[in-house]
């Protein structure tokens, strides 16, 4: 493949790009918990291993974000992406033959390892093809994906598992990846990476070393705490509402406006940061929000929906922010370490964050006003660290 001019107009299809590995990234970890009720009717598992079902997903991007970054820096980045969703798909295919539980969680780490892949090259490539002047509506646009990824699972996938069998609609997943293969293997293109010519070129390479800064431990803290409150309330707000009496389809529907929110709100919050310039105070408002909702919900306040819109709301700007602010905490030529961190941070609050609600459920006789109240604790953690942080 010849090197190619990058065009103004050409980011664009690469920003369509990303985003659709980003949605093959949150199909695959948002299509288990509208299945959960279906999948132990064939393999039982507790609260607790559904959390660790849901988790493992997310355990290789807890060690590989690293490599993925160096790896992305000395090799091909179209042919580690192709690899990845081959992988994905070969996790999910395999996923669906699963006759035990430990079987479910090796083939869910399996499609884990290809979805770390696309975790840390997806937004690498928009900070490639976007400048600082278009990086808010870049990263707004694609950090739609993942809300649009929850969205689907929430309202259909239970629906359709009844209909199909949840074996289908998984393998219905494999078959969206593989679409997303083949549009990345003749609609992307990219500058071959090529490693260095010599020795010298070697170790002028290696020298600069990432110690990243105290900035982005901060900001990376910031997005562990976000996920833990994020994946434990999608993976269990539907058993919230459905044990307050509502049905599969309106519990699936009203967990679903927690993303719903970000599809709209996220474009919209980055537009406004590319014109103000300022970040911080869209974090502190989505805070917030987030805190005063979990607090509702766990004292079932009246107006069920508009505490779970207020959560949409919330956690709309606070991905917008991270991964626009990225760039202030790390040098340049650290954006994709940074990029690493921010992945393991993520995976970190994935892996944590529904098995340690499913563990207090399990404990606390299913008590959602205790849950939901170590969720809204956690969002002041966000604020205490959010004030702490200082652009490089």
């Amino acid at each position: 493949m010849n090197n190619i001019r990058i065009s103004d107009s050409y980011k664009w299809i690469v920003l369509t790009i990303s985003f659709a590995m980003m949605l093959c990234f949150s199909l695959s970890l948002q299509a288990l918990p509208p299945l959960f009720e279906q999948i132990m009717k064939d393999i039982p598992f507790s609260n607790s291993q559904a959390g660790v079902l849901m988790g493992a997903y997310a355990i290789p991007g807890i060690f590989l974000p690293f490599i993925v970054a160096y790896l992305a820096k000395r090799f091909d980045i179209k042919k580690l992406i192709i690899i990845a969703l081959i992988v994905m798909i070969v996790g999910l295919v395999c996923f669906t033959f699963a006759a035990s539980f430990s079987l479910l969680i090796l083939f869910r780490l399996l499609a884990g390892i290809g979805a770390t892949v696309l975790v840390v090259l997806s937004p690498l490539l928009i900070t490639m093809f976007f400048d600082q002047k278009s990086i808010g509506i870049g990263m707004g646009i694609f950090n739609a994906a993942v809300p649009l990824g929850t969205v689907l699972p929430a309202n259909f996938f239970g629906s359709l598992g009844r209909l199909l069998g949840w074996k289908a609609v998984v393998a219905g997943v494999a078959g969206f990846i593989g679409v997303v293969l083949l549009l990345v293997i003749f609609a992307l293109s990219l500058q071959k990476n090529k490693g260095p010519t010599s020795s010298n070129d070697s170790q002028n390479e290696s020298m600069p070393k990432f110690r990243g800064s105290l900035g982005l431990y901060f900001l990376a803290a910031i997005w562990v705490f976000s996920n833990i409150q994020l994946l434990a309330y999608v993976t269990f707000g539907p058993q919230f509402y459905q044990s307050i009496g509502l049905s599969d389809q309106r519990s699936g529907f009203l967990t679903s406006l927690v993303m719903l929110g970000s599809i709209f709100l996220a474009p919209i919050i980055g537009v406004v940061i590319d014109k103000t310039g300022r970040k911080k105070p869209y974090l502190y408002i989505g805070s917030v929000f987030i805190l005063v909702s979990f607090v509702a919900l766990a004292a079932h306040f009246p107006g069920l929906p508009v505490w779970a819109v207020g959560l949409g709301i919330g956690f709309a700007p606070i991905a917008v922010f991270v991964f626009a602010h990225l760039p202030e905490t790390v040098k340049p030529h650290e954006i994709g370490m940074g990029m690493g961190m921010l992945t393991i941070a993520a995976n970190l609050g994935t892996t944590i964050g529904p098995s340690t609600l499913g563990f207090i459920l399990d404990h606390t006789q299913s008590n959602f006003f205790i849950s939901f109240t170590f969720l809204a604790v956690i969002s002041l953690l966000i604020i205490v660290f959010s004030l702490r942080l200082k652009s490089r």
